[in-house]
């Protein structure tokens, strides 16, 4: 297969980097697989930054006026109308809050563009309240099979879900499948008196990008670290969800229990980040605050930590990212009991899981672990065998595709 007309068209609704997190990295690392496939692989993604083309690749990210959006929105509703396709977008118009729709509208505007153009055979659209509602009403306007991956957010925005919960039990109906990244998030349906069959397939880790450290004096002076510190490391948003006021809570008695700990709060820049600089500025030399470390160097903050925390806050977490890259990196983990985290910590094998919100608790594990370097070898060794066996990249990869190749339209 040579030629990209020759190719079968995926189309990917959900955010592509940047910025990085959970799904945007998931489809980062899924897009070189399908292409290598054979598929020819359309993201449209959240952003206002234009079209980028690739071989195999193209990502769009609408950079139009809010003006040159509407019209060209009403004038693909006129369209479809003419063409007798219009019928999903008007139900759809009855059952949403009128902004929601005009918004999901705008997209599927896009989204029938490039199911047209290139030969779309499936749609894969990821979060019941961003790319469900753009793919479940293109899937329906253009016969094209949709696949829906939810994550965390009837948890965590019920009240907007129950707003849009008749188009999204209409989704769960006419699905090809449904899958979620953990058994957590599949159950989540089960908030809404939904029990449709969710396939679990985990968002894997690059195990050749994320691994153990081969040179660990060299990336600690890098990041201006001692040999001999015991790194406390966060890697997350600078929010409140992700626990980060828990973490502060604990360090005065995390640095003055232990002289040799540093903490390096490495995340995207968020609400919490003056209380972040706050504390270095209070513990100067013992407390790195490092915004918008770019994915090519997030690997060495791993490889140059002593251990990694999550203190994230609600169910909303799927599971963690930052945990399942950290223990690619055989680095142990103490993180919170909640949501999908425990799918990825075994708690005592690979990390300590302690109470959300309790910095007490925070505290005891992560000096239990500093005090007692082999526990923290044997449970770095036994994160990496787990990441091997349930995260890989490569296996997550093909269980994809293999669930695109086997619902695509003929």
């Amino acid at each position: 297969m040579t030629g990209r007309q020759k190719r079968p068209g995926i189309l990917l609704i959900g955010n592509y980097p940047p910025p990085f997190g959970g799904v945007p990295k998931h489809i980062e690392d899924l897009v070189p697989h399908l292409a290598q496939e054979g598929w020819d692989v359309h993201v449209l993604s959240g952003g206002t930054t234009g079209v980028h083309r690739g071989e195999y690749l193209t990502v769009y990210k609408d950079s139009r006026s809010r003006l040159v959006r509407r019209g060209s929105t009403v004038r693909f509703l006129v369209r479809e109308v003419a063409a007798g396709r219009a019928g999903p977008a008007i139900w759809a118009s009855r059952v949403l809050p009128p902004r929601v729709w005009a918004a999901v509208m705008t997209r599927v505007s896009l989204a029938a563009g490039i199911i047209a153009r290139h030969d779309v055979r499936v749609i894969s659209a990821y979060n019941l309240l961003s790319g469900v509602p753009v793919g479940a009403i293109a899937a329906q306007m253009y016969d094209v099979p949709l696949v829906v991956t939810n994550l965390g957010e009837i948890y965590s925005h019920r009240r907007e879900v129950e707003r849009q919960l008749p188009l999204i039990r209409r989704m769960v109906t006419d699905a090809a499948a449904l899958l979620a990244p953990t058994e957590h998030c599949a159950r989540s349906y089960g908030e809404l008196d939904l029990q449709p069959a969710v396939r679990v397939i985990h968002h894997g880790i690059d195990l050749r990008r994320f691994r153990p450290a081969t040179d660990m004096k060299s990336l600690r002076h890098r990041l201006g670290l001692g040999e001999k510190d015991e790194v406390v490391l966060y890697v997350g948003r600078l929010v409140r969800e992700m626990g980060l006021p828990i973490l502060l809570a604990a360090l005065p008695r995390l640095l003055s229990s232990r002289p040799a700990t540093r903490l390096v709060v490495a995340g995207a820049a968020g609400d919490l980040l003056s209380e972040a600089l706050r504390a270095a500025a209070q513990w100067p030399h013992r407390v790195t605050v490092a915004t918008d470390v770019s994915s090519s160097n997030l690997p060495g903050y791993y490889a140059a930590a002593t251990l990694l925390v999550v203190p994230t806050l609600g169910a909303r977490a799927c599971g963690s990212l930052a945990a399942a890259e950290a223990m690619a990196s055989e680095r142990p983990v103490v993180a919170s009991r909640v949501g999908g985290i425990p799918e990825f910590v075994s708690d005592g094998e690979t990390g300590i899981l302690v109470p959300p919100a309790d910095p007490d608790a925070l505290a005891d594990a992560v000096l239990m672990l500093l005090a007692d370097p082999e526990r923290r070898a044997a449970m770095g060794a036994a994160g990496r065998e787990r990441m091997e066996r349930l995260f890989d990249t490569d296996a997550t990869n093909h269980a994809f595709e293999r669930v695109f190749r086997s619902v695509a339209r003929q």
